[in-house]
């Protein structure tokens, strides 16, 4: 009974948690300084690369243009390579709030890891719909990318570059 009451707790307070498409902010995030609008096709996103200054709050605002579902995931290579493996074993959809919104551990604001301090976001959308996520890109260090993770969408070309520009 312990456990139920457990599980039932975190069921609650994760399905909270993960319903956050990017539109509010906790406490201390900052305001995003710019917005970029983001299109995901049948296989590919528009832009597929994208110059943002280091530490930036940005907002994405992303819609979907495809007749199928497709996700926008943001990250470093090495926390993009373990998202992806998730999305692999059947893990990707579970954790969300069963409406396609966040997934797993990469809430718009999350640190999937706590590896460096590298902040992964992630938002599913069905065919036609537009979302918002917030994040903040790192002040340095790794090659970020964005990609989606659905069987065979990366392999197919499904994703785009993140280049650290202090000058955008």
């Amino acid at each position: 009974m312990k456990f139920l009451l457990t599980l039932f707790t975190f069921a609650a307070i994760s399905t909270t948690a993960l319903a956050d498409t990017g539109h509010g902010h906790g406490g201390d995030a900052p305001e995003p300084s710019r917005t970029i609008e983001i299109k995901a096709g049948s296989m590919w996103f528009d832009p597929d690369e994208l110059r943002i200054a280091p530490g930036t709050t940005v907002r994405f605002r992303i819609e979907n243009t495809a007749m199928i579902e497709h996700e926008f995931s943001i990250g470093s290579e090495q926390m993009q390579r373990m998202h992806q493996e998730m999305m692999q074993q059947g893990g990707g959809h579970h954790g969300g709030d069963g409406q396609g919104n966040q997934h797993g551990d990469m809430s718009g604001h999350g640190d999937m890891s706590g590896h460096g301090g590298m902040k992964n976001a992630s938002v599913t959308l069905a065919p036609g719909e537009t979302k918002t996520l917030v994040w903040t890109a790192p002040e340095e260090g790794e090659r970020i990318e964005y990609a989606c993770f659905l069987p065979g969408h990366y392999e197919a070309g499904m994703k785009g570059t993140v280049m650290l520009n202090p000058g955008s």
